[in-house]
């Protein structure tokens, strides 16, 4: 997953940290006999997911880092006519790109050599779990994705539930919670501002 287009990076502070500051949490409350929001059930499902993919993500990341640490990644390094520093491939088709135009290259001893070092990582995968781990973590991203395409078909039916949509789309693309770039500030005084108006009851401080 590691050079793939469903790889992610561990988010860099948490749901509670991206709101810490702003004093507004989505609780999801509601009173007895009051019609739940779609919005904040969104949220729910979200939140419970997301939290899935952090475990997920460190998991895999952990895994990973024994591998590197004990087999290496499997690549191979090419040196190619005219250039000082070799090229390293990662796989047979980078193998059969980088020589396609260097006949004096033997194409079979550099598969070879790549294929063995791809058993050693594939087998102490296995032994350590890690194909099981991206498995699910694939699957968790999927839903992630899902649940974001969801946000802007979702109908809030209060001020918290439209504070619920706007804090997943921040927690999503902020760098930091004090991050100062546009529009992160704009939209955390905004998120703010939703939780004030909503009631005590639609925001809470961080725990």
């Amino acid at each position: 997953m590691a050079d793939s287009e469903d790889s992610t990076t561990l988010p860099a502070v948490s749901w509670r940290a991206i709101l810490r500051g702003t004093g507004a949490l989505p609780s999801g409350k509601r009173t007895e006999g009051a019609p739940s929001d779609p919005a904040l059930q969104l949220w729910r499902n979200w939140q419970a997911n997301h939290t899935e993919v952090v475990a997920l993500t460190r998991q895999w990341q952990r895994i990973e880092k024994k591998l590197i640490h004990s087999v290496g990644i499997p690549e191979v390094a090419i040196r190619i006519s005219g250039e000082a520093e070799p090229r390293i491939a990662q796989s047979v088709d980078e193998i059969e790109e980088l020589i396609a135009n260097e006949p004096a290259i033997e194409r079979e001893a550099l598969i070879a050599a790549f294929d063995e070092q791809q058993k050693r990582w594939d087998e102490a995968a296995a032994t350590l779990g890690f194909d099981s781990v991206d498995v699910e973590l694939r699957a968790a991203l999927g839903k992630e994705r899902d649940f974001v395409a969801s946000v802007p078909k979702t109908k809030a039916a209060s001020l918290p539930g439209v504070a619920a949509k706007l804090a997943i789309l921040i927690q999503l693309g902020e760098p930091s919670p004090t991050d100062a770039e546009f529009p992160w500030p704009e939209l955390r005084s905004a998120l703010a501002d939703i939780a004030r108006l909503a009631s005590p009851e639609a925001a809470v401080l961080p725990m």
